[in-house]
């Protein structure tokens, strides 16, 4: 059993945000904490079999809002997945607005587009299998 850290891209220079890999018998797993898409937690997340993500929002609500910067969107997330090679991407954190005014459905569609793995939408005490 093994793993690392990385420095995640949030709000510095308040405060550092960072990224954990877990490396176990069973697979690997990726919490990238507050982070907008980087580099450095997409390098920690290479060939991950999982990637747990603050998601806020759609991208495009985020853009619209100025809130894109400093945390991950629908789009940054997926794209981030995609490049490191994750198998699942499992979202969390969400404001209410993606709750209330996007379909977590429509939401999926958008990203399936972009990233080859699985896609889970999380919430309060799910069990996710590696």
């Amino acid at each position: 059993m093994g793993g690392d850290a990385a420095l995640a891209e949030h709000v510095q220079p308040w405060l550092d945000s960072l990224a954990y890999r877990v490396d176990t018998p069973d697979g690997s797993v990726v919490f990238t904490g507050d982070t907008q898409p980087c580099k450095s937690v997409t390098d920690l997340a290479q060939g991950a079999d999982m990637m747990l993500c603050m998601c806020w929002d759609d991208q495009a609500v985020m853009a619209e809002t100025g809130e894109a910067i400093g945390q991950c969107g629908t789009t940054g997330a997926a794209e981030m997945a995609q490049e490191a090679g994750v198998k699942k991407l499992v979202l969390g954190l969400y404001g209410t607005r993606s709750i209330s005014q996007d379909p977590f459905y429509k939401a999926t569609m958008g990203m399936q587009r972009i990233t080859k793995g699985g896609i889970v939408f999380s919430e309060e005490l799910l069990k996710i299998e590696l």
